[in-house]
């Protein structure tokens, strides 16, 4: 408390110096913070205004085909105090409890798809994948300081992540974004702590259009194995004394994870098009001159002859008389426009003309229409995990392949992935018939993975993989939009997978509100990824050359009210030969202590699983009361395969208010819940959850957590105090997200966000 309470001081001190800083004239007069009418000098009584930084910002995503799309800004106040939660901000994930721990969706059309390196996948809370990453343009300089911490000092979490971003000019922004997170666990043995830098840019001209991302990150687990006695948490009146949480035995003290996700990305686009005057605006020949001496001739010859072949026969052109003669139709000014022009007076920069000329320049709206685009993207990653152990691991562990006598563990698997892209489109909207763009690509993916051998050797493998596709796009559209893909993929030896999936969203404005329904559809035949099929450590080791790919079709939609606050959805998977980690345990007896130890294996479901999902969002607002409700219903036809709860919910109430209209509030509980199943368990040598073992399964869930909060918004800046866990007890609680790790207990919060503009 009093490490955040001195960091909340001097970020506050820091504020207050930032808006009391001086304007400093050139007679080394000051103006203050509230000057912004003029102040008279003393020497010359000249008027001098403070110059405030312009605040604009505009955040985007991208996609692999450098496709850009808008996104909100992510410095709203609503739910920042869930911003910080490894669990998602609604609770759709079990996780090993502290904050920056391995995690896994409960909501099965929430997991990831394909992964060249799946140990990424549990992080994806810190790790965000180039498709969801913010780029950014602003009007000026930004920077936010973003911190989170809990009030212990000695089981406490610290998340503290910086961005800035600055705009090189209208079209080009850089910044950069540091992160970083250590959770001390309030369980022995689960500390957490990561680290990432990224950096990037963009360039957005009419012609060209590029997106690079440079990211370094160094992720570090401590693990435990899980506590040894669920009874610890779940019946604590079974032992003699009491304790703390630090206090519970836990099955491992001395084993880590650590992984390093580096890597580079580019797509960039390069666009063939004409320029078009916007509809209802008219470019007369005087304008087309002075277009020249901002635009060029060629584009004021064309703006000039588009422009009066439309409207020809109600003008009457005029010309200096310096220039050529009256052009009589408007196809012969089309044809001479360009000699037309280039007799005009020669005035090479804007800037050399006087001032009267320069307030004359026509301002006319011309946009870019392009026709078509060639698109590459290149993608280099550099991933690699270590686990290391300094203790017997033979009472957590079945199997011991490398058969040493010593305790010490050193496990390292490297991967280099390089994925190039090359596409070429032909856009939609360019002329009125063009009413969907076409996309054909090819893309080469390359990986070399390392895996180990013996303690002091690796065998290594190289893995090259081609796809061929094609997209019919719709992104113009008022009222109805679609995407359709179709995509082939071969290792070298056949050409067995495949990809089909389209979606169609429909726009529709009724009874003063907005429906949008968007629409569904995939089958995707898919070889498992490459650590399903070959994996070498100290404790687990397979080669699965024979796995069958997996098929999976699936339907869907989403139907959504702007005005009620509604959103409906619902989604259907079949899937055959599903493919999941799974685990053993073997009784094991070391001197007269009797364990089950654990190995994990690759397996695949030998008849079709059908997954159902339904999902409802509803909101209400009565005056500053607000009630924001979400419940998800699953079923699996084939739960000890793939075990989903069949009910999670989420509910949120809060009361919304200002204080003297400046002061933003949010003042209210949530509660996050889901129904009892076996949850997968967790393996610290994969780093990854597998199915637990068909004896001695345990159920997790039918337990809701509650928290309460005090949400601000003031100007710039965001903070928030929050007691999380709030229905904790010491008396026992069966608070467990993942077999054998429960969840943090009760714990007061805080967090603090702060936006500078310079």
């Amino acid at each position: 408390m009093k490490k955040f309470s001195t960091i909340l001081f001097l970020l506050t001190l820091a504020y207050t110096a930032v808006c009391a800083q001086r304007v400093i004239t050139a007679n080394n007069e000051t103006l203050g913070p509230a000057s912004r009418s003029t102040t008279r000098s003393a020497d010359n009584n000249k008027k001098t205004k403070k110059e405030e930084a312009p605040i604009g910002l505009r955040t985007w995503t991208v996609s692999r085909f450098n496709d850009i799309d808008s996104c909100a800004i992510d410095t709203f106040s609503h739910q920042f105090h869930k911003e910080n939660y490894t669990e998602g901000i609604t609770g759709r994930y079990n996780s090993l409890g502290n904050m920056g721990s391995p995690r896994q969706s409960r909501i099965f059309t929430d997991r990831p798809g394909f992964n060249y390196f799946i140990f990424a996948q549990p992080y994806d809370f810190f790790l965000k994948p180039f498709e969801t990453f913010h780029f950014t343009n602003t009007l000026s300089p930004i920077t936010n300081i973003t911190y989170h911490e809990t009030t212990s000092s000695d089981d406490g979490e610290d998340h503290i992540h910086a961005k800035y971003a600055i705009n090189i000019d209208k079209t080009a922004g850089i910044g950069f974004h540091l992160n970083y997170l250590y959770g001390r666990g309030y369980y022995s043995h689960q500390q957490t702590s990561q680290f990432g830098a990224t950096l990037y840019g963009s360039v957005i001209k009419d012609k060209y259009q590029a997106h690079v991302r440079l990211f370094s990150n160094y992720l570090k687990s401590a693990e435990n194995g899980g506590i040894t006695d669920d009874d610890f948490v779940s019946h604590p009146e079974k032992f003699p004394s009491s304790f703390d949480t630090k206090d519970i035995p836990t099955n491992l003290d001395r084993v880590w994870n650590r992984m390093y996700i580096n890597g580079g990305e580019l797509t960039h686009s390069y666009s063939l098009g004409f320029h078009r005057v916007k509809e209802g605006q008219h470019v007369t020949f005087e304008d087309s001159v002075r277009l020249k001496l901002i635009k060029g001739k060629a584009l004021a010859a064309r703006l000039l002859a588009d422009s009066l072949r439309k409207d020809s026969l109600k003008t009457k052109v005029k010309h200096p008389a310096e220039v050529a003669p009256v052009l009589a139709t408007a196809d012969s000014i089309s044809q001479d426009s360009t000699h037309a022009l280039a007799a005009a007076p020669k005035v090479l920069r804007v800037e050399e003309l006087p001032e009267e000329t320069k307030d004359t320049l026509p301002q006319i709206d011309v946009t870019f229409v392009p026709v078509t685009s060639f698109i590459h993207t290149l993608q280099v990653y550099s991933n690699q995990r270590t686990f290391t152990a300094k203790e017997d691991m033979s009472h957590f562990f079945t199997n011991d392949f490398y058969q040493l006598t010593d305790n010490n563990t050193f496990d390292k698997i490297r991967n280099v992935q390089v994925s190039n892209l090359f596409a070429i489109e032909l856009r939609e909207g360019f002329n009125k018939w063009a009413v969907s763009g076409l996309r054909l690509f090819v893309q080469h993916d390359f990986n070399h993975y390392a895996l180990p051998l013996t303690p002091t050797s690796h065998k290594t493998f190289n893995e090259n993989r081609v796809t061929l596709g094609g997209m019919l796009l719709r992104r113009q559209g008022k009222y109805f939009n679609y995407n359709l893909l179709g995509q082939t993929s071969s290792d070298g030896d056949s050409w067995g997978e495949f990809e089909v999936k389209g979606s169609g969203n429909l726009n529709l404005p009724l009874w003063g509100d907005t429906i949008n329904l968007n629409v569904y559809g995939a089958a995707v035949n898919q070889r498992p990824t490459f650590f399903y099929r070959h994996f070498q450590s100290r404790f687990e080791w397979w080669d699965n050359d024979n796995l069958d790919n997996q098929f999976t079709t699936r339907i869907g939609a989403v139907l959504s009210s702007k005005r009620t606050k509604t959103r409906l959805s619902v989604d259907f998977q079949n899937i055959k030969n599903y493919t999941y980690f799974g685990t053993t345990y073997t009784p094991t007896t070391i001197g007269s202590t009797a364990y089950n130890t654990m190995s994990a294996s690759v397996n695949q479901a030998n008849s079709n699983i059908q997954v159902f999902t339904a999902s409802l969002n509803q909101d209400f607002r009565f005056g500053i009361l607000n009630w924001e409700n979400e419940i998800v219903y699953q079923k699996s036809s084939k739960e000890e395969v793939l075990p989903l709860p069949d009910v999670s919910l989420y509910t949120n109430l809060y009361l919304l208010f200002r204080i003297a209209k400046v002061l933003r509030v949010e003042f209210g509980g949530d509660m996050r819940y889901f129904t009892s199943y076996y949850a997968p368990t967790y393996n610290p040598a994969l780093g990854m959850f597998a199915n637990q073992p068909s004896a001695e399964k345990i159920k997790v869930g039918n337990y809701p957590i509650i928290d309460i909060y005090a949400n601000f918004h003031l100007k710039h800046t965001r903070f928030y105090v929050m007691y999380s866990h709030i229905n904790y007890s010491n008396d026992g609680s069966k608070s467990f997200r993942a077999p054998h790790y429960p969840a943090n207990p009760g714990m007061l919060k805080l967090g603090l966000s702060w936006n500078f503009f310079n």
